[in-house]
Order: structure tokens, then sequence, then C-alpha cells
């Protein structure tokens, strides 16, 4: 199973105008405030995890101290967002 990780920088790519929805409000709708709060909310993310690791079944799961915690399954094209933020 192949698997990437993805640091913060590297995450303001991944999620870049939040299209997965990482910081939506508790109904599932992108906050009001959400240009003016991304960078904040990404660190608020990696305070909590030392990276976000997107698998190729296109899981995302974010990980500290070497465990993973599943944070989205099956989030359309995000291991190939993630190869190409490497790339980049």
């Amino acid at each position: 199973m192949g698997e990437i990780k993805i640091n913060k920088e590297e995450f303001k790519l991944f999620d870049q105008d939040d299209q997965f929805g990482f910081f939506y409000d508790d109904e599932g709708w992108p906050r009001s405030d959400a240009e003016m709060t991304f960078d904040s909310d990404i660190d608020k993310l990696y305070e909590k995890y030392d990276y976000v690791v997107v698998d190729d079944q296109d899981n995302i799961y974010g990980e500290k101290n070497g465990k993973k915690e599943l944070l989205m399954d099956g989030a359309i094209e995000a291991f190939s967002i993630a190869e190409e933020v490497k790339h980049y």
C-alpha cells in the first residue's frame, strides 16, 4: 500500500481553498471566514498531528508519534493530488 506524508507547508497546497473540507462548519459547509483563518486552521491541525498521510485508497489520516487516525475515507483524488504536491 502506497502512502504519502504531507508536512504543514505541503498541506497548504494539498488542501488549497479547503477543497477537502477539513475546516467546514458543523453542518458541512465552508465557513464564511475560511480564507482568513486557513493558515491558523492548518497550524491547529499540525499541533495535533505531525503529518497528514494519504494512502493510495484516497484515505486521509493524521499521524502523531507513528500512530494514525482516520480523518477522511475515500476523499476523491486525494492520493493523486498528494503526488502532485510532492513533485511541485
